[in-house]
């Protein structure tokens, strides 16, 4: 009889791939363990080399100052050392390469975790939505892939961390006292170390069209936790310093990583889309996906549901009073903007040594009309709401084989800006997915030299940050950052969304103390009018600090 019973607990743990130990066979349990539980092997991911092309192999690297500490292992283990795990699956995930074949087993749940799954399912997938759609991919679509998907629900998680964070700092306006940052610094640490877990694996899978639907969810998350977890430290900054006080490393502003991290999800996204779309194109087989399919996603009535106002953009105050300034100063604003770039383009002619002088100018007189393109969508917009039958008419057919489920293309050609956007958020955030790389490049390269904040004396009025030694720029350079700058005043409408907040006022303030040390950039414009993302930094100010 017993061995009845042992051949069937083997058979049983065969079946679920489990590695299974019994008391009473060889390598049992000690004395000690009184169940007859099989217990799962968990390996180590060895992660792929990806190719030089990889859209997130860009997006690595340090994201907090403690990053050593944070990343110790390849791998993230959610056991608790004093509480007997639980499995949230009974499928192990397996990746593959064109060379090995690596698995790793599903992760568990600790209590932290447990508690942050929970704050995301009451509460943050009800914070993010604009519409229906959104609705459904964050509070159902989503949370199902996360309990079968160990690196969707790290991502998941990490998300959720970020956001209590946000709840935190809103309940303790008044004073940042040690505990409260102590408890975000927590967070923000937890949040990493998932964040960092899912990246790995991602950047294993993001080529195998098997796990599309994972690859596509986890973009979208890691991208709405990346502007979670700088906007927060941007909060955390810009209150510190208005009340005196020093914040840890770990929680300042980490420079422009949220840029590059928003621009690879999104390069992946778009190229897995892509080629779904091109694959459609082929003979269609009994069971593909077709258009008509794609429409029967359900349908949620976000009136008959608990979520928050759909998160648009500008908050209450933004809208009534920044947003209608903004909307009547910006054509002569890009107006100005135009000529200054045909200055410097002349003047980039006349001295340019290399070819590499002319090719950058070339990608900024690009950039200009994507992003004036930006704004006046954003600007000009009449508040139109479309109907779910006229969401469905721009999707294109979808191949079944691709194995990338309905709900998952529709919501992220919707988030990817692929289709026209309707939100506001949407609307100006796609300006980084749509500027041409090599700009964003060239962003980065100048917002990750030491530039402060711009800082105010008692009257409002911007005064030059401390004496730092901050390399004159070129003329390239400068007019990037001018374009950047118009942009950053769209980025400060979208104050009213958490994951946002006070990010385009932040950057902004940095760009223009930047600016303001720029000889070559007072020279090529008429001094005698303010710059026009200062002057709207400074009634933004005037009108109450979004951080």
């Amino acid at each position: 009889m017993a061995a009845s019973d042992a051949s069937s607990k083997e058979r049983r743990c065969a079946k679920h791939s489990y590695s299974c130990r019994y008391q009473g066979s060889a390598g049992a349990f000690s004395s000690s363990d009184e169940h007859d539980l099989p217990v799962r092997t968990t390996g180590t991911l060895q992660v792929p080399t990806l190719s030089h092309g990889s859209a997130f192999a860009a997006s690595e690297g340090p994201i907090t100052p403690t990053d050593d500490r944070l990343s110790n292992s390849s791998s993230l283990h959610y056991a608790s050392s004093h509480t007997s795990p639980l499995p949230y699956s009974p499928h192990s995930i397996r990746y593959e390469d064109g060379q090995s074949s690596v698995s790793r087993s599903s992760g568990f749940l600790d209590a932290r975790d447990l508690d942050l799954l929970s704050h995301y399912l009451t509460h943050t997938s009800k914070t993010i939505p604009f519409d229906a759609l959104d609705l459904y991919a964050l509070s159902i679509g989503i949370p199902n892939l996360a309990f079968k998907n160990e690196p969707v629900m790290s991502s998941l998680i990490a998300l959720a961390a970020a956001c209590k964070s946000h709840d935190i700092v809103n309940r303790s306006k008044v004073h940042l006292d040690n505990q409260t940052l102590l408890e975000v610094q927590e967070l923000l640490e937890l949040a990493e170390r998932h964040h960092r877990a899912s990246l790995q694996h991602i950047q294993a899978t993001v080529s195998d069209s098997n796990w599309y639907d994972e690859v596509l969810a986890n973009a979208a998350l890691m991208v709405l936790y990346a502007s979670a977890s700088h906007s927060i430290r941007v909060y955390l900054a810009a209150t510190a310093k208005q009340k005196g006080q020093r914040l840890p490393a770990e929680l300042l502003p980490q420079h422009s990583q949220w840029i590059s991290f928003t621009r690879a999800a999104h390069t992946a996204s778009t190229a897995i889309l892509k080629n779904v779309f091109n694959a459609s194109n082929g003979t269609q087989d009994d069971g593909i996906e077709t258009a008509s399919s794609i429409q029967d996603f359900p349908h949620i009535d976000l009136s008959s549901t608990n979520v928050l106002l759909p998160q648009n953009g500008p908050s209450e105050e933004t809208e009534r009073l920044f947003l209608p300034l903004v909307v009547s100063t910006y054509n002569r604003a890009f107006g100005r903007l135009s000529e200054r770039a045909d200055s410097i383009a002349a003047h980039v002619g006349r001295i340019a040594s290399f070819n590499s002088d002319l090719r950058d100018l070339d990608v900024c007189l690009n950039t200009l009309p994507i992003l004036r393109k930006c704004a006046s969508a954003a600007l000009s917009r009449k508040e139109k709401y479309e109907s779910p039958k006229d969401v469905e008419h721009e999707i294109p057919p979808i191949d079944g084989s691709s194995q990338v489920s309905p709900w998952v293309a529709k919501y992220m050609i919707s988030v990817t800006s692929m289709k026209a956007p309707r939100a506001l958020r949407r609307t100006v955030m796609s300006f980084l997915n749509k500027a041409p790389s090599e700009y964003l490049n060239i962003i980065q390269s100048v917002l990750d030299l030491p530039i402060t904040e711009a800082s105010t004396t008692e009257n409002g009025i911007v005064r030059d940050s401390p004496k730092i030694e901050i390399p004159p720029l070129d003329a390239t350079q400068l007019l990037a950052m001018d374009i950047f700058a118009h942009w950053l005043v769209l980025v400060m409408l979208l104050d009213g969304v958490w994951w946002i907040g006070g990010i385009g006022q932040w950057e902004l303030g940095q760009v223009v103390s930047l600016m303001k040390t720029q000889e070559f950039f007072h020279q090529v414009r008429d001094d005698k009018e303010t710059w026009w993302p200062q002057s709207m930094y400074m009634v933004k100010l005037e009108l109450g600090p979004s951080v």
